[in-house]
């Protein structure tokens, strides 16, 4: 036995067997106790100190190109998307360099280079600067850094926030940096300089200067300017020399712009308002402020940061001697922003965060998110409200919800062209700073390759929404709470102007740090994709190595390629950053860029009119290796349209709906342009006829809760005349006036009238009529508070005529024309088909309808059909008889059930609805056709059973979708709707007695079909009666807040329709055609925005309710129910419903023959 186990150990341990048992034993606790001692040896050994066991070092962990982590998963994911093949478990190793073209090669190899500089570096984070400054923002650049898996270590005297770490920064020589003091000796400086020398030997990828300056001088100093041409390649440093002096400082920008605005691309819409730096440009002020007038007001600003603003008017005599001392007192005076953009009476500043990746050539995004703080009027200096902020997400809303969704799109394209351009402006006044920065000045111009900084833009809108910058400051306050200095007995004047924001801001800060880490420090490939595009362009640009000729305008430099290379990486992980610069649409900067390369020698920096010839600077500009932002601004520009198209046919859906290709063609094609469908001069009133402006408003208070006036385009006349003593009017409009213009104004100046609610429009807003009664409300709001109070509400009642109103009595014993309609001719979809009243040739009306009521049952509901009806000619319609109006299918006719017949159908049955409105209108509609009266009404968007139908024997639910008020990303998808809608709906009968119907206007793909079929085999209900409402119309009127669908659109809608009725049928799915019967009367609408409602729901009382009509028979559906003529309502009688729409009546009707018909 003992000789079989020994031959089963491995080799090495053979001679333990051969020994006896006592010696075996021995030999087993000497080997045991010689593996423990080299444990306690190796473990002793590898003692590292506690800094170094925490540095996520990246050392010896290279894999192919410096693939790591994420990188490796993306390249992983885009090779899939790209239909590249990965072996298993392989571990990638990039192309092959042979089998790659010569522009492919470089990239890879190059991008392999620059991608070491992370690689093979430990990722740690040194913080330096001023101690107020560290303690308000250290510890949310502290989680950023640490989420990505810096190491961030801690100054002497401050504690980390991360879990985990202590304070071990003590152990530096460096720490003594830290602590700030009023006046800092050249020794400190120099101290400063030779700490970031000698961090380089201990390891550093990031260099955080916190400070109020640009870092290289003065208190607070991180880095001296010499310092900077000795940086790695792979470290960073948070600030970009000369900014400070160029945009951040007040009277710098104030230099700045000034230069700018005689640059002819900039002249038409300044950046900035006007502005003088005193005292030097005291005169020059006073002489502007007198020629500009006297109702003119002033923003005078301390150039210290937290300074106090003073609004003053030289023009009285109070002011002007306060304007005095500034003869010989610093400061800088701008224009008041003239119109500012109110919101709820106050305005609003604009706080957007800005990161600068690259300058020279320029690299710079914005965060989609910022801050939009209230402030109050000039006379409270324009100060901060505290606790009003809002942020981007709800002023885009309201300005979408008051000015239209175009407008606060232009808003905001406006903003980024705004940034970008103040970026352009100002990169060519920071040419002239990089100088002195060159470890050695013979080797060209420094680049600044090192440098990134997070800047925030002060910027306001007037009420046109053209914005402006007001400030600039380099270093944005990004702290998340003001609780670290509730015991501060003195607080720097930059820490105490700003005020904690609130949780929306401190997530905002967050990601905006959390994103600008996650992008400067990706390391995902792009070599290829950068390779791709470059050769896909037609431009005459060489490649230094590659293919550099003399034809050629230039030749693209390795450090160009890096810039190239870079820039795409960090655009595809910008997270929340949108591209500023370069961006699909920076062609439109070409005119700037051209104006600036003329004035390329200008120092924009300094109170000196704009001129070419600083040889000096120009001298420098050319002699780099690196190319500028002109020069390669065609290139760049080209590339990302290139990647733009790429990713458009990337994310392209295979189905979607009309009206998703309409607005992603929009943003492909015309987005560049919208920026000019707005005012473009900030100094402009918004350029509307004179009868929109707002008459002179009153300050009586007693006066505020009423209108000085309501007003209609086309002009109509109101019942009784207008008097502010008056609440309701009304009017009657023709069938043909689709859409009216109304406004209205508040007599007070401290009060507004809006339409509909208390946030609704203020400005002339269109409106659409549908046909009969029509309520609009004027809501007078006091603007007093923080949120607008109604005190008031006005009422138009605008009755719209129906073509029933005014027909004239039928007379059977007069011969009438047989008129049929395919489109109308306002509506022309159908190409080749004629429009408007088309006669039925040798037919009389009698006849023809004794002929109709002899063909068989439809067997489906999607059969082509027209509108037919009797007409005195058919080509004058008010000659027709609109009320005989029947929908007649080709070779078939749609039965009306009596109403036993319809009970008897459903009884047992569980019909379920899915969909909008309209699938809505169905439901209500079947609901009072079955009961004989519909008691209940709720004009839901959830989910709605009701199990009280038929004497309980029926059952009936609704589901909302899709819920269109809410953001994309917030919306329920489909199938989770379905789903909750067959729960509240249980039990369900896996046959034909549950019946599922899906439609609404314009949202339904094939995609929601599919998802329905899997739905149901998911929850084993396959043996479901599935019927699909198709599309119907509206959308075809310009209404504020709802998008509107032009006339090939509208075909296209046609189209999608045919496709998606085909695919119905393919899965066995019934369809009940409403698009072609709602579309050839797309004029009867009733009321609501969208001209796509053709049912309404009325309350009435009394006895003479649906209840009483017991026979369906014969009766149209839009004549099963009328009052009773001339009988009074009865006020104090039960409450029921009616739903109204004899276009609804005709597809319900088609729906319950569908519902009750044997399936096929």
């Amino acid at each position: 036995m003992a000789g079989s186990a020994c031959t089963r150990h491995y080799t090495r341990m053979r001679f333990l067997c051969s020994l006896r048992s006592p010696w075996r034993d021995i030999s087993l606790l000497v080997l045991a106790v010689t593996v423990f001692s080299l444990y306690l040896t190796y473990t002793m050994d590898s003692q590292v100190s506690k800094e170094e066991a925490l540095l996520p070092s990246r050392k010896g962990r290279k894999v192919g190109l410096g693939l790591q982590g994420n990188a490796w998963i993306n390249s992983v994911q885009r090779n899939i998307l790209e239909g590249m093949e990965q072996e298993g478990a392989k571990v990638p190793n990039g192309p092959v360099l042979s089998e790659l073209s010569p522009l492919q090669r470089k990239l890879v190899e190059l991008e392999k280079k620059t991608l070491e500089r992370f690689t093979n570096h430990d990722r740690v984070v040194v913080i330096r600067g001023h101690s107020k400054v560290i303690a308000r923002d250290l510890s949310l650049y502290e989680q950023a850094f640490h989420k990505h898996g810096f190491y961030v270590r801690i100054p002497a005297g401050f504690r980390s926030n991360i879990t985990g770490f202590s304070n071990y920064s003590s152990s530096y020589e460096d720490v003594q940096l830290f602590e700030a003091t009023v006046e800092q000796s050249q020794d400190a400086l120099q101290q400063s300089h030779r700490a970031v020398l000698e961090g380089e030997k201990e390891g550093w990828m990031v260099l955080l200067c916190m400070t109020f300056t640009d870092g290289d001088t003065g208190e607070g100093m991180c880095i001296h300017k010499a310092t900077y041409g000795h940086l790695k390649p792979h470290q960073k440093v948070n600030r970009i020399p000369g900014v400070r002096t160029t945009l951040w400082r007040k009277d710098g920008f104030c230099h700045t712009m000034s230069a700018a605005r005689k640059i002819p691309a900039l002249r038409r819409s300044p950046l900035a308002p006007m502005c003088w730096v005193m005292p030097l440009e005291f005169e020059q002020f006073l002489s502007v402020a007198d020629a500009v007038g006297g109702e003119a007001k002033w923003v005078f600003k301390s150039i210290n940061p937290g300074g106090n603003i003073y609004i003053l008017q030289p023009t009285k005599d109070r002011d002007y001697a306060r304007i005095k001392q500034y003869r010989t007192r610093k400061a800088v005076v701008q224009q008041y922003f003239p119109n500012p953009l109110l919101i709820f009476g106050m305005p609003v500043s604009i706080r957007a965060y800005v990161l600068v990746t690259s300058v020279s050539p320029l690299r710079a995004f914005l965060h989609s998110e910022g801050l939009v703080n209230y402030r109050h009027d000039y006379q409270r200096s324009f100060r901060k409200v505290p606790s009003r902020i809002w942020y981007f997400g709800q002023l885009r809303q309201y300005l979408a919800h008051n000015h239209g969704p175009e407008a606060a799109e232009v808003a905001f394209r406006n903003m980024q062209s705004v940034i970008t351009q103040t970026l352009l402006v100002s990169e060519s006044a920071l040419a002239g700073h990089f100088g002195g920065y060159s470890a050695n000045p013979m080797e060209g111009l420094y680049k600044c390759k090192n440098c990134f900084q997070l800047l925030g833009f002060d910027l306001i809108y007037n009420s046109s929404l053209y914005p402006m910058v007001l400030e600039v400051n380099g270093q944005p306050h990004m702290q998340v709470s003001l609780n670290e200095f509730e015991n501060e007995t003195t607080i720097s004047p930059e820490v105490c102007e700003l005020q904690d924001e609130g949780w929306a801001s401190n997530s905002i800060k967050q990601d905006a740090a959390e994103d600008m880490v996650g992008m400067l420090f990706s390391e995902q490939l792009v070599a290829m994709e950068v390779a791709d595009a470059l050769e896909e362009l037609e431009l005459n640009v060489g490649i230094l190595g590659v293919n550099c000729l003399p034809s050629h305008e230039y030749c693209l430099t390795e450090e160009d390629l890096e810039y190239i290379l870079d820039t795409r990486r960090e655009t595809v992980n910008r997270g929340s950053f949108m591209q500023l610069y370069p961006s699909p649409d920076s062609e439109k900067y070409a005119i700037l860029l051209k104006d600036l390369s003329r004035f390329a020698g200008v120092d924009m920096s300094a109170p000196k009119p704009l001129r070419a010839g600083n040889q000096k600077i120009k001298d420098i500009l050319d002699n780099t290796i690196r190319h500028n932002t002109p020069i390669m601004h065609q290139l760049v520009s080209a590339l990302e349209q290139v990647y733009a198209s790429r990713e458009i046919e990337r994310h392209r859906f295979d189905e979607l709906s009309p009206e998703e290709e309409a607005d992603e063609e929009e943003d492909v094609v015309g987005l560049q342009h919208q920026s000019h469908r707005l005012i473009h001069n900030a100094f402009q009133d918004v350029p509307l006829d004179e009868k929109y402006q707002r008459p002179e408003c009153n300050d009586d208070k007693a006066t505020m809760p009423y209108l000085s006036g309501v007003f209609t385009e086309p002009k109509l006349e109101f019942s009784p005349a207008f008097s502010p003593l008056v609440a309701e009017y009304h009017v009657t409009v023709p069938y043909d006036t689709l859409l009216i213009k109304v406004w209205a104004f508040a007599t007070s100046c401290d009060a507004e009238a809006r339409l509909e609610e208390k946030d609704g429009l203020s400005r002339p807003a269109n409106y659409s009529l549908g046909l009969g009664e029509n309520r609009i409300n004027f809501l007078v709001v006091d603007l007093t508070h923080t949120e607008p109070w109604v005190i008031n509400t006005y009422t138009l009642h605008v009755y719209r005529e129906r073509l029933t109103d005014t027909e004239p009595a039928f007379n059977p014993r007069v011969p009438h024309q047989v008129c049929t309609m395919t489109q109308d001719c306002d509506m022309r979809v159908f190409i080749t088909e004629p429009c408007g009243l088309q006669p039925i040739r040798d037919q009389s009306w009698d006849r023809y309808m004794s002929q109709h009521a002899l063909l068989p049952p439809c067997q489906s509901g999607d059969v082509p059909g027209s509108w037919v009806m009797p007409c005195g000619e058919c080509r004058d319609k008010s000659s027709c008889h609109w009320s005989m109006a029947e929908w007649h299918p080709g070779k078939c006719r749609h039965e009306v059930m009596s109403r036993d017949k319809l009970q008897q159908c459903l009884t047992g049955k569980k019909v379920l609805f899915i969909g909008d409105s309209t699938n809505r209108g169905m439901m209500y509609y079947l609901m009072e056709q079955v009961n004989g009266t519909l008691t209940e009404w709720d004009k839901t968007h959830n989910i709605k059973v009701y199990n009280n139908l038929n004497n309980n024997r029926t059952s009936v639910s609704f589901a909302y979708y899709p819920q269109f008020w809410l953001q994309p990303d917030h919306r329920p998808v489909f199938d989770k709707a379905l789903y909750q809608l067959m729960r509240r709906s249980l039990p369900l009968k896996n046959s034909s007695d549950t019946i599922l119907v899906v439609g609404g206007v314009h949202w339904l793909a094939t995609h929601h079909l599919n998802v329905v079929k899997h739905s149901l085999e998911k929850e084993g209900l396959t043996g479901v009666r599935v019927i699909m409402k198709s599309l119907g119309s509206g959308f075809h009127l310009p209404v504020d807040g709802i998008h509107c669908l032009s006339q090939q659109e509208q075909h296209k809608l046609l189209m999608h329709n045919a496709g998606l009725s085909d695919f119905a049928r393919q899965l066995g799915f019934d369809v009940v055609e409403t698009f072609n019967v709602t579309l050839l009367r797309c004029k009867d609408f009733l009321q609501g925005k969208c001209a796509c409602h053709f049912h309404k729901v009325r309350q009435v009382r009394g006895e003479h309710t649906a209840a009483n009509i017991t026979k369906r028979e014969t009766l149209p559906p839009h004549r099963q129910y009328t009052d009773p003529g001339g009988e009074e309502e009865d006020m104090y009688g039960p409450v029921h419903y009616h739903v109204e729409g004899d276009i609804n009546a005709l597809y319900s009707e088609i729906l319950l023959n569908r519902i009750c018909d044997i399936p096929r």
